[in-house]
């Protein structure tokens, strides 16, 4: 029968050794169609402990192990300690037998007998480990890289220690209601009924358990959106009859929030650089029953001089850094952000030639998913500094709300004339 351990522990070397993204390593059907249900969640679950905690792991290697051994060892020890140190809910002696099990498939009795070891001196001596982690660097006990524990850490120095403790805590799954056909009262019960723990706040409905039962033939009543997301759209303020322009469209979130706010009555355009996903808005779209939106390819580095001067709302979610999703994408924390300054003349860039759009009176939402200030108030106030006929209305920034961590800052915008 397969085995979740050596599942993991053949991820986890494709991730470490080949860059694979998780994400995409544990959606590989091949991997799991092989195990049950109850075992694709721990498979999963493993995977996604040693990825966020690497930093962490490494550092327990290096106080219980005199040389580090080779790869097969090295990630068969992450499968394992995570396991040990980081889920509670796996019985240590679960942990250790299953995962030598499957350094006995992968390789030799001999190196077997070396995870065993190490694994059980670490069950044995856990206040050791623990302590190991307490003592280490910041970014290690955090398991970030160090130049962006560092940002974190400069940039908050009041906001950090909260923002830290919070980022293994992933955001809860959120929905945007589909207001055409249902409202969040009516879904929420009807999730409910499909055993879907669910709260909902205006047309945010957030699934608090049972997320893996949401079912597809009530797929055209929502979308998934997360919580931020929906606050830079309903800051936009779009209404029935406006003209949106969405310049960073897809994969289309922001957009679809606009038509609903607008009742599917007036005109969206949605752009983006990369031709080949345009088509899941219109998928998209058309499932919820929206035909307001025009598709099209463009680099909005430039502006569409054919529309100039004619929108009343634009919607500018820029490239980013995606510092602030982290916790949900943990291949984040060890992010090379040593040299930004392309990035962050692509969002400069983008941001004035999105302002061009705007009528006078109309609003503009920049968001980023970063916590950069940088990219975010940095970027703004550099281009209000050299735009007079605009003005900041409001700006947020979401660091760790509600316990979680989930990085985002959105600015109202407007054009005086």
């Amino acid at each position: 029968m397969p085995s979740p351990r050596l599942e993991a522990v053949k991820t986890v070397q494709r991730i470490l050794r080949d860059g694979a993204y998780s994400s995409i390593a544990l959606s590989n059907s091949q991997t799991n169609a092989g195990l049950s249900a109850p075992d694709r969640a721990l498979y999963a679950a493993i995977v996604r402990t040693v990825v966020e905690r690497k930093l962490a792991l490494d550092e327990i290697i290096s106080v219980f192990v005199q040389k580090k051994p080779d790869t097969v060892c090295v990630c068969a020890l992450y499968v394992g300690l995570a396991q040990i140190l980081f889920m509670q809910k796996v019985p240590d002696p679960a942990a250790c037998d299953e995962t030598v099990s499957a350094v006995k498939a992968l390789t030799d009795s001999r190196r077997a007998g070396f995870v065993n070891a190490v694994l059980r001196s670490v069950c044995r001596q856990k206040d050791r480990a623990y302590k190991a982690i307490e003592d280490a660097p910041l970014n290690v006990r955090y398991s970030l890289s160090k130049e962006i524990c560092d940002m974190l850490v400069s940039q908050y120095p009041e906001q950090a220690e909260s923002a830290l403790g919070a980022v293994f805590s992933r955001p809860p799954l959120c929905l945007r209601v589909n207001t055409l056909r249902t409202n969040a009262s009516d879904l929420a019960q009807k999730l409910a009924e499909k055993g879907v723990e669910c709260t909902y706040d205006g047309d945010c409905v957030t699934v608090n358990a049972g997320a893996d039962k949401l079912i597809e033939d009530i797929g055209d009543e929502y979308f998934v959106q997360g919580r931020n997301s929906q606050y830079a759209v309903k800051l936009l303020g779009a209404r029935q009859g406006m003209t949106v322009i969405d310049v960073c469209a897809c994969p289309g979130g922001k957009t679809l929030g606009a038509a609903l706010d607008m009742r599917n009555e007036g005109k969206i355009y949605a752009f983006d650089i990369h031709a080949n996903k345009l088509s899941l808005i219109e998928r998209s779209a058309a499932s919820l029953g929206i035909d307001i939106i025009s598709v099209s390819e463009r680099d909005s580095r430039t502006c569409d001089l054919s529309l100039e001067n004619t929108a009343d709302r634009v919607i500018c979610d820029v490239p980013c850094s995606s510092l602030g999703v982290l916790a949900s994408k943990p291949e984040i924390r060890y992010k090379d952000i040593s040299s930004l300054d392309t990035l962050y003349k692509t969002q400069s860039e983008i941001l004035a030639s999105s302002a061009k759009y705007l009528k006078p009176g109309g609003r503009m939402v920049y968001s980023t998913c970063t916590f950069n200030k940088n990219e975010n108030e940095n970027a703004v106030r550099a281009f209000l500094a050299g735009n007079g006929t605009y003005k900041l209305v409001s700006e947020r920034v979401f660091l760790a709300e509600d316990g979680y961590f989930d990085g985002f800052y959105a600015a109202l915008i407007e054009r005086t004339e």
